[in-house]
């Protein structure tokens, strides 16, 4: 039987021969080029999306701080989210999220047991604004199937908020410390902003292919291409490259094509979306590091804890500098 590590290393695999075809299909380095030049030529585009970009990282750190607590600055939660971004387009692991977490540990005076859960609940979050915008999606484009999806989606919603109750979690003494506290912010009145800010966030995310689609004259509507954004961030799950090259050309063209665009038009867009989002992770991480400096043993010991097929160490009493 398949292990849920051969199954993602399957799908993006797969994603990535997709990707391959589709490269040897249509992609043209000349049109490319001239489709990247269109971002300088027509530079309020450019600038409309370096903002609506970096707002929707603004608001991601924002429901973090909420979630995890207001005693630390602001800036921490955002350039640990930074640092995360450059990390995932460098190396070709999802291990961004290590070094969100050691970030956070480190300035935040956290030990890393907590890093962890709040990093980890922000992801989970994500994903299920994500499937959430995704379901909707599928269901009023009448795809196949569409039933299982929002069966599925509802039934991770109600395991959620039940599974601090059940009998076999409550024997596990620290899932259900951290169960607690998940039920405690996301059942308060904060579980709801948390909620919106991070939904807000995908959404505003979604106006890097919005530009991109009125460059090269796509004529598509703004809730179909934040539907688009989202199937496409949801299937980085299968990232084993830099910034998932290969899975974000698949899904987003996929995705772009299902809503009647033209393969090769979508590849396009897919490609030039692609590009910026590499541009901004890199100018973003450049003022991360000079605002907030990290040595490489740093960022090695904390990708390290993550990727590590040993439990981290939970016991909170995890060094703060190391």
């Amino acid at each position: 039987m398949l292990t849920k590590k051969q199954i993602v290393r399957f799908m993006a695999i797969l994603l990535i021969v997709c990707s391959i075809f589709l490269t040897w299909q249509w992609f043209d380095s000349k049109e490319w080029l001239r489709d990247v030049g269109l971002l300088f030529h027509q530079p309020q585009w450019l600038v409309f999306m370096f903002v609506i970009y970096l707002l929707s990282f603004l608001l991601k750190a924002a429901a973090w701080r909420i979630y995890a607590g207001p005693e630390v600055r602001f800036s921490i939660y955002f350039h640990a989210i930074s640092y995360s971004l450059l990390v995932n387009h460098v190396l070709p692991v999802k291990a961004g999220d290590g070094v969100r977490a050691g970030l956070y540990m480190k300035h935040g005076g956290k030990s890393w047991e907590d890093a962890f859960h709040s990093v980890a609940v922000m992801r989970l979050l994500d994903m299920l604004v994500l499937a959430g915008i995704g379901g909707i999606g599928i269901v009023r484009l009448g795809l196949p199937s569409s039933w299982i999806w929002v069966t599925v989606l509802a039934g991770g919603t109600v395991i959620l908020a039940t599974a601090h109750y059940l009998p076999v979690i409550r024997k596990i003494p620290f899932i259900v410390k951290h169960s607690a506290y998940f039920h405690l912010k996301m059942l308060s009145g904060k579980g709801i902003i948390i909620i919106g800010l991070i939904a807000l966030s995908w959404i505003l995310e979604a106006g890097v292919i919005f530009a991109v689609a009125h460059m090269i004259g796509l004529q598509l509507g703004t809730i179909s291409l934040v539907w688009a954004n989202s199937m496409t961030i949801a299937g980085q799950i299968f990232h084993i490259t830099p910034g998932g090259i290969g899975t974000y050309e698949s899904t987003m063209s996929g995705s772009l094509v299902l809503l009647g665009v033209d393969g090769k038009d979508a590849y396009r867009a897919a490609l030039v979306s692609h590009t910026f989002k590499f541009l901004f992770a890199y100018t973003l991480g450049a003022y991360s590091l000079v605002r907030m400096p990290l040595r490489w043993r740093e960022i090695k010991t904390w990708i390290g804890r993550l990727t590590s097929q040993k439990k981290p160490s939970l016991n909170g009493n995890a060094r703060k500098d190391d």
